[in-house]
């Protein structure tokens, strides 16, 4: 083991990773992008935080939420954890509210990790090694994808780390305070995102791993139990039937079979052959029962084995981002056995150096982030909002919806002021991500009086090419041109693949608004923002 990085070469080696990481963020056009999908729920979670701590405090934080989501129908708060989410709202405090603030969230807890990988990989394997681990982490597409985002996967790495670090400290020292902290870690993972629960499978695989049965006889190996149940179970108890009801698997063996090739692919194409193949060696050598690494070392091969098993097993999804708890444990893994393999410095930079080279055309191959065209949207439906009726419908396919609410919600300056009504409430319906979506409505004369019944006086309407959207759009723009007397065009703007307009409903704009049954219609549904 080498003597690790001194705190002045420690804070240049972050602000090293931060800038890469903010170069990537730009290179793949994050800060021109709205924020679709997941991230803009995750966003609006934070802001509506922000709004309470700024505003609400003394009264009733569910009051707040409830008003809060009812114009801005995206909290997420139920379905995922708080945790993030308040982290996210102390930053805003700081930092703004703006999407480019949340993004630099995001790039900072990208190089924040790298930074950690490369402590402990310098301690390893020496210093030049461990730089190259932690520049592999954030220029990783896995990475990348998630620092361009405002997403939960990277804070579950970042936790996951530190928890199995602590989980390391706890094994040298015996104190009953790292075990503690490993809970604790733990605990905020688990409140940030259902998968922080793959924790749990980290001692029983340091057990298998380290050949440690004695660890079983001590009373702080059972410490994290009570802990983590009494933290983060209530939790979980209440908002469970929310987190299964976004599963897009079954539990079964077939589910199984396919995580295990879809997620050895992601993990392939995500980090590369090359450092992917050197991890694996380096997990195999950690569980060699001869010549035992040292604790850090069998702490991130039983991290890395509990991530794997966990995406493997809990049939949540299988998606790119969710294997990003298994970068860190996989890089100080390869640090390790290219230390091991190569006793001199020289090769191990060299033979290090073409690992991270063999994974830079994956990286500079990432696709730039979808746009949606509704930045400007929002920013006309700003200029146009009447005073008396502070309502917008919008009628796209789902991230592009989401992505809308979010634009509107982050140009509000009185937040919350707008009714940002989602089409997918009033003129649709469905489960989570719906999956078992039905249009609400038999014809667009029906749509019609629907928009009517509300007041509703602006309509963003996103429209694709190739018509593959949710039903109740195509009605909204047959709705348009049924009654062209009624609808008038204010803006437009159109893209390969799509079209976006903004209407206003000539009535509509001049009554008054239906601001209690609009409040009604956008109630969160236990409080989970879907």
């Amino acid at each position: 083991m080498t003597r690790g990085l001194g705190w002045v070469a420690l804070a240049a080696v972050a602000v090293l990773l931060l800038a890469i990481s903010i170069a990537t963020q730009v290179h793949l056009g994050a800060y021109g992008a709205e924020l679709g999908y997941d991230e803009a729920s995750h966003y609006a979670s934070g802001l509506m935080i922000h709004d309470y701590l700024l505003n609400g405090l003394g009264g009733s934080p569910v009051r707040f939420l409830t008003n809060w989501h009812s114009h801005y129908p995206l909290v997420g708060i139920g379905h995922w954890g708080p945790v993030y989410y308040a982290v996210e709202a102390v930053w805003m405090l700081l930092a703004g509210t703006t999407r480019a603030a949340a993004l630099a969230l995001s790039a900072v807890i990208a190089a924040l990790t790298g930074t950690i990988i490369c402590a402990v990989a310098v301690r390893q394997a020496g210093r030049v090694v461990g730089i190259l681990a932690g520049v592999a982490f954030v220029i990783s597409p896995i990475v990348q994808e998630g620092s361009s985002a405002v997403m939960l996967d990277l804070p579950i790495a970042l936790l996951c780390l530190g928890a199995a670090l602590a989980y390391a400290a706890w094994l040298r020292a015996a104190w009953w305070g790292w075990a503690l902290a490993f809970a604790l870690l733990a605990v905020a993972a688990l409140l940030v995102k259902g998968n922080g629960a793959c924790l749990a499978l980290l001692p029983p695989f340091v057990v298998l791993i380290g050949w440690r049965w004695d660890l079983l006889r001590r009373w702080t190996f059972w410490l994290p139990v009570p802990v983590v149940g009494v933290l983060a179970g209530p939790w979980y108890a209440m908002t469970y039937g929310q987190v299964e009801a976004g599963f897009r698997y079954s539990w079964g063996w077939t589910y199984v079979h396919t995580a295990l090739v879809e997620n050895s692919a992601i993990l392939l194409s995500g980090i590369g052959p090359a450092l992917l193949g050197a991890g694996a060696i380096g997990f195999v050598a950690a569980c060699a029962r001869q010549r035992r690494p040292g604790n850090d070392i069998i702490c991130m091969a039983a991290l890395l084995a509990a991530v794997c098993v966990f995406q493997t097993v809990v049939p949540a999804a299988i998606q790119d981002r969710y294997l990003a708890p298994a970068l860190p444990p996989l890089l100080i893994l390869v640090a390790w056995v290219v230390a091991r393999l190569l006793r001199s410095p020289p090769w191990r930079t060299a033979v290090m150096a073409a690992l991270v080279v063999a994974l830079l055309p994956n990286a500079i191959a990432m696709a730039p982030k979808s746009r949606f065209g509704m930045l400007e949207a929002a920013a006309q439906v700003w200029a146009n909002r009447p005073p008396a009726n502070p309502a917008v419908l919008v009628a796209s396919d789902g991230a592009a919806e989401g992505a809308a609410v979010a634009a509107l919600a982050e140009r509000d300056p009185a937040r919350p002021s707008l009714f940002a009504v989602r089409g997918s409430r009033l003129l649709g319906g469905g489960g989570y991500n719906r999956a078992d979506y039905q249009p609400r409505f038999a014809s667009p004369q029906d749509v019609m009086a629907a928009i009517d019944d509300y007041a509703i006086p602006l309509v963003i309407l996103r429209t694709l090419e190739g018509g593959d959207e949710w039903a109740h759009v195509d009605q909204v723009a047959q709705a348009a041109r049924l009654f062209p007397d009624r609808w008038e065009l204010l803006w437009h703007d159109s893209e390969p693949g799509y079209m976006v307009q903004l209407f206003r409903i000539k009535d509509n704009a001049t009554r008054s608004g239906e601001l209690a049954r609009l409040q009604a219609l956008s109630a969160p549904q236990h409080l989970a923002g879907q």
